[in-house]
């Protein structure tokens, strides 16, 4: 090189010496705080890609933290309504025994219900007592709020908002429409009974053999029926009017008639009663009853001998057949006659009908189950003698089952259970029992969920997606029970106590009443154990596998490898004092030129 005033060689040494320096500082800047991605600068698409990621991986850490957070509060809750549950048994087994009276003295019985008073404060003590970092748990503070109008809550027995997710909304309406009514199990059956009878008949609580003599009105039935209603689940009630029937003959020779009606017992009797005539034979024959045949097999025959005149001929007025009925005992017991003129008009058989009709109107016996729903049945066995049930259709059977109720709640179809509906959806779970007085086809009704409930946030998402609200309706004395009563009832005044057991109280409703309460009990804990379990528990090994797979996919964009890193930082410095060492050479270069001075 003979020219001095540029070093290139200087210059090229120079920038391969910064570029050295450069990769040395970014590979000692890269180890020392172990990541690859110190400023946009070292990779804006890795940047972008690594922040997305690291803001998912802490939503997804205090997700998990909240599920354990609401996995714990579920717990507390559960764990409390056990003890409610543990309470409730020992109640019913207090009952049980409070009800063998006769093994029991009156001071034993007043101990019972003292330990039924003790255990029914630790349950209000329970419910008031039970909390998580401060907040009630299960005396209603973490329930849902409802408005419903007077008309809509008469339709209603009850209805419960387990699950609920209000968006944007301040408010969520529940409006409910049954498509079509439930139905009881039922069986009808016209008439009394008209022969000896033996029935067999049962229900979902049980059977019972009855047993009816001929001749049994409807109402004896149904009251014998009625009697052991609580042993087989089947009632019974009489519909319609029992009318006597009425038929009138006239004679084909003039004008004169006579009609016959049925007397009370008859027309409340199943078998039909009909008039036959025949014609007497020989001279100066009576008109007479000459037989009443039938009874229990449905028609019922009086046969009336139309008489004669001394030359043989037929002679019989109008009230002559009067005359015969009622001097028949066994006729004027099913029917009374009244002629009608009296201008000896004859009747002959062949000139007039040979049989007269009277017809009547029967009442109907009805057997009915007293739940409604798939579960509920009727069944009428005949054990002897006949006696034929129908369904709606008119079919002959002995054995029909109610219906579920079809309702729609907030246009989607719900699942029936007797005169309950409910639906489960993503955003709602509701139910919501009707009234038997409101179980009618097109019949609506409607509240409105206006705040409340417990919302866990488990799931990234702020929406229903990521969230679980949950209903915990109050659990104490006052709310636990059903349809037979409160469980307060139970305590000393309550009005269902043991003491109070007696012709007005039956022991069967302090049991059904311990038996709703607990099944409530039981419910609530079922619904916060599956969505522990179910929701709660697999949304947290859902996140933990998310997490894993995420921050490692984080890790391969941001995080620093150190075998990659150490290798660039040795060759970095290698590079670094080469370029030092190549620069003095270079330096050096132009000195050269000197000895062509001389």
């Amino acid at each position: 090189m003979t020219r001095i005033a540029t070093n290139v060689g200087t210059t090229r040494g120079l920038r391969n010496l910064n570029k050295a320096n450069s990769s040395l500082d970014r590979s000692l800047q890269r180890l020392s705080t172990g990541s690859q991605i110190n400023s946009g600068k070292d990779n804006p698409s890795g940047l972008v890609g690594g922040e997305k990621l690291k803001l998912q991986i802490t939503t997804i850490e205090q997700s998990i933290k909240n599920s354990n957070r609401a996995s714990n509060v579920i717990a507390t809750a559960d764990g409390a309504l056990g003890e409610i549950g543990g309470l409730l048994n020992q109640v019913r087994g207090l009952v049980q025994e409070g009800l063998n009276s006769g093994a029991l003295s009156d001071t034993e019985i007043e101990a019972n219900q003292l330990q039924i008073d003790t255990a029914l404060s630790a349950i209000n003590r329970i419910s008031a007592n039970t909390s998580f970092g401060g907040d009630k748990l299960i005396d209603g503070s973490k329930g849902y709020n409802t408005q419903i109008s007077a008309a809509n809550s008469a339709k209603l027995n009850d209805f419960q908002v387990n699950e609920l997710f209000f968006g944007s909304s301040s408010s969520v309406a529940v409006n409910t429409t049954i498509d079509t009514a439930a139905e009881q199990g039922s069986l009808t059956k016209a008439g009394s009974v008209r022969v000896d009878t033996t029935l067999e008949v049962g229900g979902k609580d049980g059977n019972q053999v009855l047993f009816f003599d001929a001749g049994a009105s409807i109402a004896d039935t149904a009251t014998a029926i009625n009697a052991v209603t609580d042993a087989t689940g089947v009632a019974a009630a009489v519909t319609g009017t029992a009318t006597a029937g009425t038929g009138t003959t006239t004679a084909a020779s003039g004008t004169d008639s006579i009609t016959f009606t049925e007397t009370a017992a008859s027309a409340a009797s199943a078998d039909e009663v009909v008039v036959a005539y025949t014609q007497a034979t020989g001279n100066s024959a009576a008109t007479s009853v000459t037989g009443v045949a039938g009874a229990g097999t449905g028609t019922i025959t009086v046969t009336v001998e139309l008489g004669t005149d001394g030359a043989g001929a037929a002679a019989a007025t109008n009230a002559d057949i009067d005359a015969a009925i009622t001097a028949s005992t066994d006729a004027s017991a099913l029917i009374t006659s009244a002629d009608t003129g009296a201008l000896g008009d004859i009747f002959v058989v062949g000139d007039v009908p040979t049989t007269v009709n009277t017809g009547k109107t029967t009442q109907t016996l009805t057997f009915s189950s007293s739940d409604y729903g798939s579960s509920a049945f009727v069944e009428v066995n005949v054990l002897s003698s006949a006696f034929e049930t129908q369904d709606a259709a008119s079919n002959l059977v002995s054995r029909d089952e109610g219906t579920d109720v079809i309702a729609t709640i907030n246009g989607s179809r719900a699942y029936g259970d007797g005169l309950k509906a409910s639906l489960r959806t993503a955003t709602i779970d509701v139910s919501v029992t009707f009234d038997s007085a409101a179980n009618t086809n097109a019949n609506t009704t409607s509240f409105n969920v206006t705040g409340g409930g417990a919302n866990f946030q488990i799931g990234e998402d702020v929406s229903a997606n990521g969230q679980v609200g949950i209903g915990i309706e109050a659990v104490n004395t006052a709310r636990l029970g059903g349809l037979s009563g409160k469980l307060f009832e139970l305590g000393t005044g309550g009005g269902k106590s043991l003491l109070d057991v007696g012709p007005s109280v039956q022991g069967s409703s302090l049991v059904n009443i311990v038996d709703e309460a607990l099944d409530r009990v039981s419910t609530i804990r079922s619904r916060l154990g599956s969505i522990q379990k179910n929701v709660i528990e697999t949304n947290i090994a859902t996140l933990g596998v998310a997490l894993e797979n995420i921050s490692e996919a984080r890790s391969q964009i941001v995080d620093t490898d150190f075998a990659v890193e150490t290798a660039n930082l040795t060759k970095s410095q290698i590079l670094s004092q080469a370029g030092i060492s190549v620069l003095s050479i270079a330096n050096q270069q132009p000195q050269q030129v000197l000895s062509l001075l001389g």
